[in-house]
Order: C-alpha cells, then sequence, then structure tokens
C-alpha cells in the first residue's frame, strides 16, 4: 500500500511539473505575440488552466497534450523577438557587425567597436595543453601512427 502511494504521488509530482512547465512556455509564447492578440490570448491562457485546476488524472494527460499542441502552433505563428539594439549598430538583416581593433577606434562608423587586447592563456611552448595533448594523441591513434 504504501508503494502504491508513493508512485501515486511521484506521477502526480511529475505531472504537476510538467504543468507548470507547459504554462510557462505558453505564456513567454504569448508575451512574444503582437500587442493587439497579447491581452486575450494571456486571459484565455489564464482562464483555461484555472478552469481545469481540479480536472481528473486522466484528463490533465489530454489537457497536457492539448498545452504541447498549442504550444508547438504558437512557436510557428508567433515573430521572433525583435533585437533591442540601435539602428546603427544592426543592418537591415539583423545582423551586428562588430570591430575589433587594438586602439579602440573604428575604422568605419557602421560596426560597434570592441577593444581587443592581447589573448590570454595558460599554455605556452613550455607547458602544453592537457586536453589538446590528450586530442592529439587520439587522433595519431586514429590515423594510425601509434
Amino acid at each position: 500500500l504504501r508503494s502504491t502511494c508513493s508512485t501515486m504521488s511521484a506521477a502526480a509530482a511529475t505531472q504537476r511539473t510538467t504543468v507548470l512547465s507547459t504554462y510557462r512556455i505558453l505564456s513567454r509564447l504569448v508575451r512574444c505575440m503582437p500587442e493587439s492578440k497579447q491581452a486575450p490570448a494571456l486571459q484565455e491562457l489564464r482562464e483555461g488552466y484555472r478552469k481545469n485546476l481540479s480536472a481528473p488524472q486522466d484528463q490533465v494527460d489530454e489537457l497536457i497534450n492539448e498545452a504541447g499542441k498549442k504550444i508547438a502552433y504558437l512557436r510557428i505563428i508567433t515573430p521572433k523577438r525583435e533585437w533591442t539594439g540601435s539602428a546603427a549598430e544592426r543592418s537591415e538583416d539583423g545582423t551586428t557587425r562588430w570591430v575589433y581593433s587594438s586602439d579602440g577606434k573604428s575604422a568605419d562608423s557602421k560596426g560597434t567597436v570592441r577593444k581587443s587586447g592581447q589573448v590570454h592563456s595558460n599554455w605556452d611552448g613550455k607547458n602544453l595543453d592537457p586536453c589538446s595533448v590528450n586530442r592529439h594523441n587520439q587522433q595519431l591513434k586514429r590515423a594510425g601512427f601509434v
């Protein structure tokens, strides 16, 4: 009897986490929708989850599957989040250009300047990176030299 109760409580806990994660995903996707559709969809989401708060276990599985279908649909129709950088930093296709220079001055006005200094590493000619040595040895074995 004790093992039956523990498995039922474990199943209920698993369902609870699944329900909560689907709610979080759906609310995140609804917040990415256009402003005109966002408020009614969020209200519908909240009402739907509150209405089925005391649903029986067999119906919860069906509701989780239905929520999964809605997630898949919303991932298709919701527009991607617009990048919030300034117009000077991004081009028309949404990409950003970074200009790395040691003196911190930009060669052109379209790129964002990132000052680059020397690359710092613990590994030089005297001591070798152990991961690189292992990879080298594995590649030698693969090639048949060892």
